[in-house]
């Protein structure tokens, strides 16, 4: 049954970060709406609202390029080694796959992607414009394994059969390739250095100039209206479905040209509009609801539409997420705060004969300390176990066929251990993570368990 709305904000900061582990609920909205309740704007503030949940997936990802691309783009760049509880650069990690990322530059034309070919193991290649939409997911799914070659072209260029034209001139690749154990990691290597870009040269010309610096999350309000604004004039012609905005935009006078030259009035005004629309995202993430304890995001995760709140929440929240088709992530919500648990007394989840995570590839349920600060790590354990998940060797199954792993601090002893999740003594979180999920996963006729205390 479906539980009450629950305030989870600091819990969704957490398990929103790292590539997309993406815990939202709620109805698609067509266009930027204020949450209610609220006094109204003035329209040069509510315009300037409007305009940073529309550009903010952007400047998040010209922000993500910044930190990531390194002294070139078109060049794959590899994570080798799975997280574990030393890995403390990013939140709430991952420990089931390894990443591959490269940044795609158009702008001198078409470029291509050399896939290895992967067999059965669980392996995508995510493609996404700079409005972080998941144009084109290839891999398991969608290629079954076999070695395959991805033409891009640009977004002024008409695609002919077998090529993708990218909607931006710039696109991010992220590779994510399965392992299975520390004896799988050559193998699960080879298949990150089989990944190839082919660039088209400059013939003889100059580069296109390198993306300009882009603005911290600490600057002014309209200094970050003005980056956003100029990003957006040179990432590709708007998609259609974008022009009403667009027009409403600029009949409020809010071009480059005026945002990089405001006077005092619009300065405030953009104070006040960006104030209004990082409440909006807020109130946004506050309206998770939790369905018999458990956080499920949104059908349009991953390729938002016109849902312009919702893209800019997931890009503070969790830029790059899967859309479901490929993958689901969910989070518990446990009564602590950040949602989460108390590791001093024991919990479990049992899962019922025949009523295991429906999913193509696998699942795993990840658990993390909860730190003062909100962010979430795998902690050092006895069993160096992060995770548990269909994949893991020796699980023990009820009479009935049932499952239940025990979530607990102390060692439960030889007849549980090959179920056991270590947790700390205080606060920890859970994540379940389902890769290729069938149909009612994503549909939600299929719900998980409850997680209860023992």
């Amino acid at each position: 049954m479906r539980g009450p709305v629950a305030s989870r904000r600091a819990a969704l900061q957490g398990a929103l970060a790292c590539g997309g582990v993406a815990l939202l609920t709620g109805c698609a909205i067509p266009t930027v709406r204020s949450a209610g309740g609220r006094a109204a704007l003035d329209p040069l503030a509510e315009g300037c609202r409007d305009l940073y949940l529309y550009g903010l997936a952007a400047l998040e990802m010209a922000r993500a390029r910044e930190r990531t691309m390194g002294p070139q783009p078109n060049v794959f760049r590899h994570v080798r080694a799975p997280a574990s509880a030393a890995s403390r650069r990013v939140t709430t990690p991952n420990n089931d796959t390894l990443y591959s990322s490269a940044w795609l530059d158009l702008r001198s034309g078409a470029v291509e992607l050399d896939v290895p070919a992967t067999g059965d193991r669980y392996f995508s290649i995510a493609l996404l414009d700079m409005h972080s939409n998941n144009f084109h997911v290839g891999g398991l799914r969608r290629d079954g394994g076999r070695a395959h070659r991805i033409r891009l072209v640009p977004p002024d260029a008409t695609p002919a059969a077998g090529e993708v034209r990218a909607p931006t001139w710039w696109v991010w690749a992220q590779g994510r390739t399965l392992f299975s154990s520390a004896q799988d990691l050559p193998a699960a290597h080879a298949v990150q250095d089989g990944l190839g870009v082919r660039a088209r040269g400059i013939d003889g010309g100059a580069a296109p100039p390198s993306p300009p610096p882009m603005s911290p999350t600490t600057a002014p309000a309209l200094t970050q209206l003005s980056a956003m604004s100029g990003l957006l004039d040179g990432i590709a012609p708007p998609a259609r479905a974008d022009g009403p905005f667009l027009a409403r935009s600029r009949a409020l006078g809010l071009s480059t040209s005026a945002l990089v030259a405001a006077d005092g009035a619009l300065a405030a005004a953009a104070e006040r509009g960006v104030d209004a629309a990082r409440r909006d995202i807020r109130a946004v993430i506050d309206a998770a609801e939790t369905v018999d304890g458990w956080i499920y995001s949104r059908p349009t995760i991953g390729d938002f539409g016109t849902d312009y709140l919702y893209r800019a929440a997931i890009a503070v929240w969790g830029l790059a997420a899967l859309p479901p088709v490929e993958a689901v992530y969910v989070r518990a919500a446990g009564p602590g705060p950040s949602a989460s648990f108390d590791g001093m007394r024991p919990h479990r989840l049992r899962f019922a004969p025949g009523a295991l995570p429906p999913v193509g590839a696998f699942w795993s349920l990840s658990l993390y300390e909860v730190l003062p600060s909100g962010e979430l790590y795998f902690f050092d354990n006895p069993l160096q176990r992060y995770a548990i998940g269909d994949r893991t060797p020796g699980l023990t199954r009820g009479a009935d066929g049932s499952l239940e792993i025990h979530i607990a601090a102390d060692d439960p002893g030889p007849a549980l251990r090959a179920n056991w999740l270590p947790c700390p003594r205080g606060p920890f979180s859970l994540v379940l993570r389902a890769y290729l999920p069938g149909p009612g996963f994503v549909s939600g006729r299929y719900r998980l368990p409850p997680v209860e205390p023992v």
